[in-house]
């Protein structure tokens, strides 16, 4: 890979010091944030108090990510009213921003499985809903097994994810060299092919669930922090904002990152058990023959990594066995600016990369996007009510499947 050394002392004068537009860097079109033209509930930056804030609201919402739209999409098509969502910064520029883009129904457990289903067909559908472009390509994917033990697992995520009826199929590693040109299949034991996963552009599905939250009703308020969340008895009464106050019967912390900080931030403390890393993933410029953009995305569980296409050329991450934490990010930074790089803490993940794809050797890099993900101690989302206040619900600690889960929104609004 051109300019890819060991040293991040020698390599960082070589790379492509890009700026990430407002909403990511996904290509799309410059100034994504054409907000205002969306219907009259949703408040933008530039207007973003001229209007009010309502005194009184059945359910406010904190978080304007992926997961806090979609919840607010998902009440409003239930038939709610009075529903407020509140963002400190701008819709959609926190981890929503960064987001690789993959939607993959390969989940280890059968609730999160159908949670990612539903999400892919609510992504797919949801340009003709809103006329809002999403980005949206059916890509398939591939999950590689480089041992029997690997294989055999795989096996047995393909027989679940057919009892939920989800097309899937256990593959030879010479049928993985047909499905993606680059993938060096020699230490492979086999592959399961999930056909229906997709990728899009988050900051754009985000930017439709909050238009079609709006023409639903939502008002929806960005630069607008939530400072208190008001209990008395046990029971949800309001929220304090840096903008007055606001009386309701139901609070959804979907804050990502500062979920945590929000449910201590009050007389009644609420546990939000996650904990943010930083998460590293490469973007590299179009190869000499561009990867079309439905190239299946490839998942090595082994190797720990995953690649998708990426503009003609690939975006690839990982998951390494020492992830960095982040101790002070908080709520001082409003919105997620694009972390410092470390070369040296990625290096596992791009030799897992270059062993995958050798022919990656030759590529241009263009930047190493260093973006947080927040985890829980058991790995699975924080999603319902709360134990000790009543009204106060949560969806949040997605565990870098954030995308994949936030149609699970529609199972937190149902309840």
């Amino acid at each position: 890979m051109r300019c890819c050394v060991r040293s991040s002392g020698t390599l960082y004068p070589t790379l492509l010091r890009q700026v990430l537009c407002n909403y990511g860097c996904w290509g799309s079109v410059p100034g994504r944030h054409v907000l205002w033209l969306s219907p009259r509930h949703l408040v933008t930056a530039g207007e973003s108090h001229a209007t009010p804030l309502p005194s009184q609201a059945r359910v406010v919402i904190c978080g304007g990510g992926i997961v806090g739209t979609s919840v607010a999409y998902h009440l409003a098509k239930l038939g709610w009213t009075e529903i407020v969502l509140l963002e400190q910064g701008r819709l959609g520029a926190g981890t929503t921003r960064l987001c690789a883009g993959i939607i993959s129904v390969a989940k280890t457990i059968s609730i999160e499985s159908q949670m990612a289903d539903y999400s892919n067909s609510l992504y797919e559908r949801l340009e003709e809903e809103t006329g809002v472009k999403t980005g949206y390509v059916k890509t398939g994917s591939l999950c590689l097994a480089q041992n029997q033990d690997r294989f055999l697992s795989l096996k047995r995520l393909a027989s679940r994810l057919k009892v939920l009826g989800i097309s899937c199929n256990v593959i030879k590693p010479k049928e993985v060299a047909k499905l993606h040109p680059l993938v060096n299949i020699h230490d492979l034991a086999g592959a399961l092919h999930l056909p229906g996963d997709a990728v899009v552009s988050p900051p754009d599905v985000n930017h439709a669930l909050a238009v079609a939250a709006a023409s639903h009703g939502v008002q929806i308020h960005e630069r607008t922090a939530v400072n208190h969340v008001l209990v008395e008895k046990g029971f949800i009464t309001g929220v304090e904002t840096d903008r007055g106050p606001i009386e309701c019967q139901y609070f959804i912390n979907c804050a990502g990152q500062w979920a945590y900080e929000l449910g201590q931030a009050g007389e009644v403390k609420v546990s939000v058990p996650l904990h943010g890393c930083e998460h590293f993933y490469l973007l590299t410029k179009s190869l000499q023959q561009p990867l079309p953009p439905n190239t299946p995305v490839v998942v090595d569980m082994d190797g720990r990594i995953y690649v998708r296409a990426w503009q003609g050329g690939v975006l690839s991450g990982g998951f390494e066995k020492n992830p960095k934490p982040i101790f002070t990010e908080g709520r001082n930074q409003l919105e997620i600016q694009n972390m410092q790089e470390d070369w040296d803490h990625f290096e596992p993940m791009l030799s897992a990369l270059l062993r995958r794809m050798p022919s990656l050797e030759s590529c241009e890099i263009q930047q190493l996007v260093n973006c947080p993900e927040s985890f829980t101690p058991d790995m699975r989302c924080l999603m319902g009510e709360t134990p000790g206040v009543s009204g106060y619900f949560v969806l949040a600690g997605m565990n870098s499947s954030g995308l994949s889960f936030a149609g699970g929104g529609q199972c937190n609004a149902e309840s």
